[in-house]
């Protein structure tokens, strides 16, 4: 991936996150145009999409992503919840099982000019990577290393306990955001992901207590908002 390309996703993402939809499609259809066929940016894309009402083109981008990375447990649980707001209930609990049975299988997070600040995202961006390609013991072990020499940073954490999260390794996964929560609490990032881990465990309350908190800390989250109603039908 050259430079460039990698700059092009980056600013897609941020723009996903401020929620900025209309500049991060542009942004990420043009990292694909120049290569960038990545389970986590079809991923995106179709939560913009959903947001959007435009379940269909949501449900396409997530089985691209699938197609790419058919473990990704998000974009499977994603792809469940729209199928469920279209009527398609089989097809959604076929995804739901789908992310319960690929459990039981064997960017920028640091600010500054130091050293240690530019050693972790290093490692973080090359952890990103290999978990785009799926190589989640690969991505663990860069995440590892980031936080080796630069332990201070929540977000490190945060994508450490979805790499775990992707190879099956819940328990450890919520360790890690524990520590998150313990150094930076009420994070709504930490509190999302511990959601879904609780969620994927079975432990459906204390995932529905995360995401609460979660909403009521950007209550403007269509994520969190989907996790919510995903239980609440369930209920």
């Amino acid at each position: 991936m050259t430079s460039e390309l990698s700059i092009l996703i980056a600013t897609g993402k941020r723009a996903y996150a401020e929620k900025d939809f209309r500049r991060a499609e542009t942004i990420l259809r043009e990292a694909m145009e120049g290569g960038a066929n990545y389970p986590d940016i079809h991923h995106t894309l179709g939560l913009i999409y959903h947001y959007w009402g435009k379940l269909e083109k949501a449900v396409q981008e997530f089985e691209k992503s699938l197609s790419l990375n058919p473990l990704y447990t998000e974009a499977l649980i994603s792809l469940s919840i729209t199928l469920s707001e279209m009527g398609q209930y089989e097809g959604a609990r076929d995804a739901y099982e789908k992310a319960a049975a690929s459990l039981t299988r064997p960017g920028i997070v640091a600010t500054g000019n130091e050293p240690a600040a530019k050693i972790a995202n290093l490692h973080a961006e090359l952890g990103a990577l290999y978990l785009a390609f799926g190589k989640t013991e690969e991505a663990i072990a860069e995440y590892r290393k980031a936080l080796l020499v630069a332990p201070g940073f929540p977000d490190l954490r945060i994508r450490l306990a979805a790499a775990l999260r992707e190879a099956g390794r819940l328990e450890e996964g919520l360790e890690e955001l524990d520590m998150a929560i313990a150094s930076r609490p009420g994070l709504v990032p930490v509190l999302a992901q511990r959601g879904v881990i609780l969620y994927l465990l079975g432990r459906k309350e204390e995932a529905r207590e995360a995401w609460e908190k979660a909403l009521y800390r950007d209550p403007l989250n269509k994520l969190i908002q989907l996790y919510l109603n995903a239980l609440e039908r369930e209920s």
